[in-house]
């Protein structure tokens, strides 16, 4: 499985940090879970651009204050630039926010975030991001699910269009669409994140090992795992209990 690693070390290439929902998960605890169970680093991008009305400075005062406050290798602890539609009125581009801080990547949650493909701006923006991303060698974290407006094929005309621009199909939903884009598209990359271990096992099944990319999806496994347990489940679990659980794939 491909970690995304350097120097043999093993990389959770899917982290949040920020506010999710009505809980804050602190960047600095969220990090310190991680790095305690063995995992030598992560790719992280803030749910706190999910919140209605969100400012970019505020994001981007929560990375580089959390940045600040820690000695970190961009190789291991790499900020991943979630762009949002909303960033297009605010004046953002991929340009000013990579100069500002050092992102290792981009993320796009297509669910969260509608993006329209009849849309001009999105469109030019949505290409700008992809272009850069070619260019500076970046990974696209793309969020995939059930819906139209996520399915793991949904963008697909970017997978054609850059085919150096390595894509990370997050979720691998829905599994049949993934597996056809992975066998497609040789930029094309799936992650683990909330992924079950039997359709891991027809990824692997189907050839493509080598692209399967470790992730977690870590602390918003732990916020399900509290807010809506199942039958037999602890009512209530520590964030490094949860990784536990994460990263042995439960």
């Amino acid at each position: 499985m491909e970690g995304e690693v350097t120097d043999s070390t093993m990389i959770d290439n899917h982290v949040h940090i920020g506010q999710f929902e009505e809980v804050y998960y602190d960047p600095i605890e969220v990090m310190e879970t991680v790095l305690s169970l063995g995992i030598e680093g992560m790719s992280f991008s803030s749910t706190s651009s999910c919140r209605d009305g969100v400012l970019y400075q505020e994001i981007e005062k929560e990375i580089s204050g959390f940045l600040s406050h820690i000695s970190f290798n961009v190789e291991k602890i790499r900020p991943f630039f979630w762009f949002i539609p909303d960033y297009i009125n605010q004046g953002v581009s991929i340009e000013n926010a990579f100069d500002s801080l050092p992102y290792r990547g981009i993320k796009l949650h297509p669910f969260a975030q509608k993006w329209g493909f009849d849309d001009k701006l999105h469109m030019e923006t949505l290409h700008s991001l992809f272009d850069y991303a070619t260019k500076n060698h970046l990974p696209v974290l793309i969020h995939t699910g059930y819906n139209l407006v996520d399915r793991a094929d949904r963008f697909e005309r970017f997978f054609v269009e850059y085919p150096y621009a390595k894509c990370i199909l997050a979720h691998c939903r829905p599994l049949e669409a993934t597996t056809r884009m992975l066998k497609k598209y040789v930029n094309v990359y799936c992650d683990t994140a909330f992924v079950e271990d039997t359709n891991i096992q027809k990824i692997i099944n189907s050839g493509f090992r080598d692209k399967i990319i470790f992730g977690t999806d870590f602390p918003i496994t732990h916020y399900f795992k509290t807010k809506f347990p199942r039958p037999g489940d602890k009512p209530i679990i520590s964030l490094r209990e949860k990784y536990m659980e994460d990263i042995a794939g439960k």
